[in-house]
């Protein structure tokens, strides 16, 4: 009798210990642009056993990631690294925890007889947005070739320019990865690369180009830390596998994406997921911020961020 009444106490208590993980788990919410860290990202959603319940979200604009990051359950922001800065001195309370994209960013021409930075002299090369890190990492990469009085800057949309490239009204633009990759097919060899800039920044610093990270709420980070550990080593571990076998990450995104799981398979040799802990990364960032703070202070909020903007300083 007792032997039997404490098997049924514990076949009774296996489906409530069950209920009571899946309550445990801690849900939160990543907010992310359709760049190349939502591809980790998604497949880092599929992942059920790191004690979070991750969902993730995606932002076209600025303005939409403002309204979005005021709800309580966003509490992981993927953004470019100016973008988290400016809106920590805003006083947002944001604070980096990694940086997973690096460089993923091209000078790339249609026109045959350009073959390097030098046979831009002259030439108008056309920019996605103004002010931001594209104008300003090129206008800097011209500086240092001393083409800068010799290269006109254009702006334009990022599909703008794709449209004009393609449709041969203009010949020489920057564009970031996945989106170049879509015009590499359609145009079947025609486009050619003028400039890696991760490869110009290493050449340069010795040092990888920072673009992406995800930051986290400063106050729910303090009295959390051990979710805030296991959101790292889910998401690095997410990263890592989409790095080394791609196909199961490639299939998740391409919808969210709205592009080919071919142009994403094309972009992925050309994107550079690299998994780097603030404090790890913080050099290579405070580097980057001040090419961008002597170029267009407003660009990362008009000054460095102090030590409280780096998680684990």
């Amino acid at each position: 009798m007792l032997t039997g009444c404490a098997a049924n106490t514990k076949e009774a208590a296996a489906p409530a210990a069950a209920a009571n993980k899946e309550q445990s788990l801690q849900e939160v919410t990543l907010l992310s642009p359709k760049a190349p860290s939502l591809i980790p990202a998604l497949l880092a959603e599929t992942k059920q056993d790191s004690g979070i319940s991750l969902k993730v979200e995606t932002w076209d604009t600025i303005e939409q990631l403002l309204a979005r990051v005021q709800s309580p359950d966003a509490l992981f922001i993927a953004a470019p690294l100016n973008v988290g800065a400016n809106m920590a001195a805003k006083g947002l309370p944001l604070q980096l925890i990694h940086v997973n994209t690096w460089g993923s960013m091209y000078l790339v021409t249609m026109d045959p007889g350009t073959a390097s930075l030098a046979d831009l002299a002259n030439e108008t090369v056309h920019i996605p947005g103004q002010s931001g890190p594209p104008e300003i990492i090129t206008k800097f990469v011209l500086k240092e070739n001393s083409l800068d009085a010799k290269v006109k800057l254009a702006y334009g949309t990022v599909p703008d320019i794709v449209q004009q490239l393609a449709a041969g009204t203009i010949k020489h633009a920057v564009l970031p990865e996945p989106v170049l990759s879509g015009l590499r097919l359609q145009q079947q060899g025609r486009v050619k690369e003028v400039a890696d800039f991760q490869q110009v920044w290493r050449t340069m610093y010795g040092q990888d180009l920072p673009q992406t990270g995800i930051f986290v709420n400063r106050k729910w980070a303090q009295a959390h830390p051990n979710e805030i550990a296991r959101f790292q080593e889910l998401y690095r571990s997410a990263l890592q596998e989409t790095v080394r076998q791609p196909d199961a990450a490639l299939k998740q995104a391409a919808g969210a994406f709205g592009i080919p799981e071919a142009v994403l398979a094309e972009a992925m040799p050309k994107i550079s997921l690299i998994f780097k802990d603030a404090r790890e990364a913080r050099p290579e960032v405070e580097r980057y911020f001040n090419i961008l703070l002597q170029a267009a202070p407003d660009s990362i909020g008009g000054a460095l961020p102090d030590d409280g903007f780096y998680y684990g300083s």
